[in-house]
């Protein structure tokens, strides 16, 4: 028993991030197909130009979203690093103990990254944005 506590750490730590990313390019690739067989149902049956037109315009506005502002990007991040910090923080406190200084290291690393990206959302982009 214990000479399997290695193979499943590893495999899971390898494996585990594997098929997310499997899972996730398969739904993706399964939703070009899917619009790819909109469009090409649409052109067997007699739909008007214009209809088709648009409906491929709307697809590819779909594929081409836009992300979000500089600032309001900023602001996400800031807020999931700020969450973070503090969960590592509460984390500690919880476990307690002496040998979980890495915990307390982790979350000031994040808190700190968190007040930069609010720093850049709030001074940075909000002047840069607002002069025309």
């Amino acid at each position: 028993m214990g000479s399997l506590i290695p193979i499943v750490a590893i495999t899971s730590s390898i494996g585990i991030p594997a098929v997310v990313i499997i899972i996730l390019v398969y739904l993706s690739h399964r939703k070009k197909l899917a619009r790819i067989a909109l469009i090409e149902k649409a052109l067997k049956t007699d739909t008007p130009p214009d209809v088709l037109e648009q409906l491929i315009q709307t697809i590819n506005e779909d594929e081409r979203k836009k992300s979000a502002p500089p600032k309001e990007r900023n602001l996400i991040h800031a807020t999931l690093l700020l969450a973070l910090g503090i969960s590592f923080f509460a984390l500690r406190f919880i476990l307690g103990g002496t040998d979980v200084q890495g915990l307390l290291a982790t979350g000031a690393i994040l808190f700190m990254l968190g007040l930069a990206k609010l720093v850049i959302a709030f001074l940075i982009i909000g002047k840069t944005s607002e002069k025309p």
